[in-house]
């Protein structure tokens, strides 16, 4: 009798566990209509709450896998994404989406060597997509190698030359290695039917300007007017060309369109105020100097008066020298100045006095911080020590 008692009290406990089993599997299937709606929704949230409930990680599923790793991606939590990204490699190694958000994780972690990985993947998967070509390129690039990069360049562009964004990557490759008359001639093709492109006009204008082609770069003042980009530099550019044709109601133009708008620039308002004083018009040129000078006092306005000071001395024009020096000092309060006083009234107007005078003003207010800093400072000091 007891032992017919434990038998059935088996029984009931393995029906039991056979019961709780079944309902826990059932709980922890994925509908994936639900995982669907979630991500149409744009409710990545709601999908790594869902998908974590249901122990989504110990599916042999890639579906599941690859939607944490979309949601984690696009909740920028990276480091996640990329670790089911990387599960459902080891179950498809060939998988698309996997490949190719992994690629772009690693470029965000700049593991270049890992992005090239997985996008000379997706080429082999998908050899007749040329952005996929265009995106290995950039992967070069990014690791040193442009050869390389051109290579796959070409091959984007050849494939879909009608694609902007190729287009653009392929001619400024070109550009950068110097090869003006193929990236002109595409960007020329490419502008016959998108007049206004801005990227490819920028570009036609800065190959025309590293081959000294003014008046082909002036050419282009219109449209680039018309286009109205913002962009300080390639308006710098077109000012330069226009202004080296003598056009300088056009080089005013084109730097005034930006001004008016608010964008300053020290180029913008040089040659702007260039422009103005070949108009004879000399009280604007004046106002627009003054306002280039109040916007560049700046670290490149202290290199300019000591590369000018260095200049004064090559020349023997020690007047002007201590001049520079001494607007440096003025306006930045610059030590290295007071030392280069002192070395100049040392060295070439052989005044001890006024030499021993700025060498002590500038070891009170020096803080050498750099090496060569360091090594004038030891050096002032040593020599201020001996004469004493």
């Amino acid at each position: 009798m007891r032992l017919r008692i434990c038998f059935l009290l088996l029984q009931f406990a393995l029906k039991l566990l056979s019961s709780n089993l079944a309902a826990q599997m059932q709980d922890n299937t994925i509908d994936k209509e639900v995982l669907s709606q979630f991500l149409q929704n744009e409710d990545y949230a709601e999908t790594i709450h869902y998908l974590n409930s249901k122990n989504a990680e110990a599916f042999n599923d890639v579906f599941p896998l690859n939607a944490l790793g979309y949601a984690y991606f696009m909740t920028r939590h990276y480091t996640d994404a990329e670790q089911f990204y990387s599960k459902t490699l080891l179950l498809d190694s060939l998988n698309f989406s996997a490949n190719r958000y992994m690629a772009l994780i690693s470029n965000r972690f700049k593991k270049f060597d890992n992005q090239l990985f997985y996008y000379k993947r997706l080429v082999r998967l998908k050899p007749n997509e040329p952005m996929i070509y265009k995106l290995t390129a950039d992967a070069y690039l990014n690791l040193s190698a442009p050869d390389s990069a051109l290579q796959y360049y070409k091959i984007a562009y050849h494939m879909q030359p009608g694609n902007e964004i190729i287009t653009v990557a392929f001619v400024d490759k070109l550009i950068e290695d110097m090869q003006y008359i193929k990236a002109d001639s595409i960007s020329t093709a490419f502008l016959k039917n998108d007049v206004l492109n801005s990227d490819l006009t920028r570009l036609l204008i800065k190959s025309y300007m590293a081959q000294k082609r003014m008046g082909d770069a002036a050419g282009l003042t219109q449209q680039w007017l018309t286009i109205n980009e913002i962009d300080p530099k390639t308006s710098t550019n077109l000012s330069i060309a226009n202004y080296s044709i003598r056009n300088y109601d056009a080089a005013f133009k084109v730097c005034d369109t930006l001004l008016q708008q608010g964008v300053e620039s020290e180029a913008l308002l040089y040659y702007a105020a260039l422009a103005r004083y070949k108009l004879n018009d000399y009280k604007a040129s004046i106002q627009l100097l003054r306002a280039d000078l109040d916007l560049g006092m700046s670290k490149n306005i202290k290199l300019y008066y000591f590369a000018l000071a260095d200049n004064y001395e090559e020349l023997a024009d020690f007047n002007n020298c201590i001049k520079a020096y001494d607007t440096v000092f003025y306006l930045f309060k610059e030590p290295l100045a007071l030392y280069n006083k002192g070395r100049i009234y040392e060295l070439h107007l052989k005044d001890p006095v006024l030499a021993k005078k700025y060498y002590q003003q500038y070891l009170v207010i020096a803080k050498p911080k750099t090496e060569d800093e360091k090594r004038v400072y030891n050096y002032v000091k040593k020599a201020l020590a001996n004469k004493n």
